[in-house]
């Protein structure tokens, strides 16, 4: 099992020499806005003398009240890795279990498979399609292989594509007729655009939603899933007691209180991720096209992409290399500030291709 994901690694970057706040970090991609100083006040004030709630019932709360949601089908998390790999307990802890990724993706989904003991299959989006998932291939996957668990990404890390509401009833559809689960991750919701926000939550899947990502809090690791109650009970019975700090229910809570300045800094990031497209294109790059905060790049050969990581970081600059992905030649850009951004284009645009 291969650990790799974006985000700095401040003790080697201390040990090069290199203060870890001076780099400006596109290997990650979270809500590049500020947390607001009201929102760390009640961080600072959370009870630290004692266990935090075990049911995170108050932020449970807060979201079924937020979304129109009821609570049994809510469950919070310690972040969305957690909840995969308690995923890959509840429902592939067996040698005869197997699940299918459609591809390319992240790779906590094969990992937390693997750990397990459960096989993984994929079924991979194509290039020439922009890397768009097919309905009726992946219903004939799913039909071939017959899984436990099906896992999907919308809008999907590092690609960016998005699975119409159409297409994920179908797929549902066939899941519910196999037995299997079907697992929408939704970690870069907020940042899609207006129209796919307003899509109804369908029954019979599990959606993965990250508030580490919404609010830029990824220090505190959070998260939420909603499922069919069965589903839900099923992971709370995996969960560690105590897996979700009580900074970080009191922030979650906090942060959905104040959700209307959020999301004014979710409208300004997609301003921010079309500008940097166009940017890029001008530049002579070829961007996809993304309904998340972040861009898919092409840069050539792995040897093309070892070099411009190398030339970034010169410029204290990192991205993602997209080899983890199983997308050589590839890197992945995260939405930062204008400002940032105009950083990363300069440095760009002297790297030599």
């Amino acid at each position: 099992m291969v650990k790799k994901h974006g985000g700095i690694n401040a003790r080697e970057l201390r040990a090069q020499g290199i203060n870890p706040d001076e780099v400006l970090d596109f290997s990650v991609s979270i809500n590049p806005h500020k947390l607001p100083e009201s929102i760390r006040s009640v961080i600072a004030q959370s009870a630290l003398e004692r266990y935090p709630d075990n049911d995170s019932h108050d932020l449970v709360e807060a979201i079924a009240q937020q979304y129109a949601l009821s609570k049994e089908n809510i469950m919070v998390v310690n972040g969305t890795s957690q909840a995969i790999f308690l995923i890959a307990a509840a429902f592939l802890s067996n040698t005869k279990a197997s699940s299918l990724v459609a591809t390319p993706a992240y790779r906590e989904y094969s990992d937390a498979a693997q750990v397990y003991g459960a096989q993984c299959h994929e079924i991979r989006a194509l290039a020439e399609e922009q890397f768009t998932p097919n309905a009726p291939s992946i219903i004939h996957a799913l039909k071939t292989h017959r899984p436990q668990v099906f896992w999907i990404g919308s809008p999907n890390n590092p690609t960016g594509t998005l699975l119409s509401h159409n297409d994920a009833v179908m797929i549902r559809d066939a899941c519910v007729e196999l037995g299997t689960l079907m697992v929408i991750d939704e970690a870069y919701r907020c940042f899609a655009p207006p129209e796919a926000q307003r899509r109804p939550l369908i029954s019979g899947a599990l959606y993965l939603r990250s508030m580490t990502k919404d609010f830029s809090i990824p220090g505190l690791r959070l998260g939420w899933l909603h499922g069919d109650e069965q589903v839900i009970q099923r992971l709370r019975s995996f969960q560690p007691d105590w897996s979700v700090s009580a900074p970080a229910q009191d922030a979650g809570v906090a942060c959905l209180a104040q959700l209307s300045e959020f999301e004014a800094t979710w409208e300004k990031t997609r301003g921010f991720t079309q500008e940097l497209a166009q940017n890029l294109k001008r530049l002579g790059y070829s961007p996809l096209p993304t309904a998340g905060n972040f861009q898919l790049l092409p840069i050539g050969q792995d040897d093309d992409v070892k070099r411009l990581i190398s030339h970034l970081k010169k410029s204290l600059i990192q991205v993602r290399d997209c080899a983890s992905f199983g997308l050589e030649g590839f890197i992945r850009v995260g939405t930062r500030s204008q400002k940032d951004n105009q950083i990363l284009l300069h440095a760009l645009e002297s790297f030599s291709k």
